[in-house]
């Protein structure tokens, strides 16, 4: 028994462009070869895929499709909100979808609210400010150096070798291009020297899997304090993976402790990726959570899936059997129900005629 699965989505190349977009403006979304690839994994269980691409026609392609689940890897084009919109529509429809709901994937775009959340359950975080304007940048009381990035996007979008900076000076400038370039505030964070982590989570509630922990290194031997993982680092392919990462018993204890205290206090369902960055004395702190985690086959993700022997068409599967849990779904159930809506039709197209 199987389901009738939507696969909603965006493309990188149907994402709008305008005069003055940066380089990385469609780094959120996603090739062709990654959602065929997901649409392939959920086949080969069994499923019927239904393609649902975003655009202005999702709403009406949901209502006149009979859907038993959403598989939603859809993040929006524009706004804080923007990976909201899809599981807002589908609530409304009253259509179960896969991951967080809309509260949580608003909540975690918003890195700076993200982090106040994280903050008052008593998770280390790093000290910030969210800066609108330039003029803030005198108000700051944040030691240097001081990490800058957008304050609402993903993929390191806006995170280049420059956004750690050493003086106010150069904390203007990064601001300011930040700024003018994405169009949104700014996140300012203490920079810490140490290194970078990120912890895969599957499951729900009390019940939940984490992968062996992934250290993010760049390939050349450069200190932790020297090096971002940035924009130019990711599309330079100057990055290295260490999955499990090599560290002691004690550390990888405090640093599940931290992803998983995360993934909970920010609501999340089914899966996310939680980044965490080591101080000057070794502890561990949350950087930020992604609910919407990458699925391409160079995603850090499913990477950490198969560290846990976790292959990725049962990746895929196992967020999918997570989600219909969760709503109380069967196969069999939608079956019979999809029977029953099927003869209802029938029988109303025979006295329409």
């Amino acid at each position: 028994m199987s389901f009738v699965v939507g696969l909603s989505y965006n493309l990188k190349r149907d994402c709008p462009r305008g005069e003055g977009d940066p380089e990385d403006v469609a780094a959120e979304y996603e090739e062709k070869a990654t959602v065929s690839r997901i649409a392939r994994a959920l086949r080969r269980d069994g499923h019927k895929v239904v393609m649902i691409p975003y655009g202005p026609g999702l709403l009406s392609r949901v209502r006149r499709t009979h859907l038993d689940i959403v598989f939603n890897i859809a993040e929006g084009w524009s706004g804080r909100n923007r990976e909201a919109h899809v599981p807002a529509i589908l609530e409304t429809c009253g259509i179960p979808y896969t991951g967080s709901d809309a509260l949580t994937l608003s909540l975690a775009l918003d890195k700076a609210l993200a982090k106040t959340v994280v903050k008052a359950s008593g998770i280390p975080t790093p000290r910030f400010m969210l800066v609108h304007d330039e003029a803030q940048v005198s108000k700051s009381k944040l030691a240097f150096p001081v990490f800058v990035k957008p304050a609402y996007e993903g993929s390191s979008k806006g995170i280049r070798d420059t956004c750690k900076v050493e003086t106010y000076d150069d904390l203007k400038k990064q601001v300011s291009w930040i700024l003018s370039t994405y169009r949104e505030p700014v996140l300012v964070e203490e920079f810490l020297p140490g290194r970078e982590f990120t912890v895969g989570i599957l499951g729900n509630n009390e019940d939940l899997t984490v992968f062996p922990i992934m250290e993010v290194r760049p390939k050349s031997e450069v200190p932790a304090e020297a090096f971002v993982y940035s924009y130019e680092t990711k599309s330079k392919n100057l990055d290295r993976f260490l999955c499990p990462a090599p560290i002691p018993q004690d550390l990888t204890r405090r640093i599940r402790n931290i992803a998983v205290r995360a993934f909970r206090a920010l609501g999340c369902r089914d899966m996310a990726r939680v980044d965490i960055r080591l101080d000057s004395q070794g502890k561990p702190h949350f950087l930020e959570i992604n609910p919407l985690p990458g699925l391409s086959s160079v995603s850090l993700f499913p990477i950490a899936a198969l560290a846990a022997g976790i292959g990725f068409d049962d990746l895929i599967n196992r967020i999918l059997a997570l989600a219909a849990k969760r709503y109380g779904l069967s196969p069999e159930a939608c079956a019979a129900r999809n029977v029953g809506t099927a003869a209802g039709s029938r029988a109303v197209t025979a006295r329409g005629k």
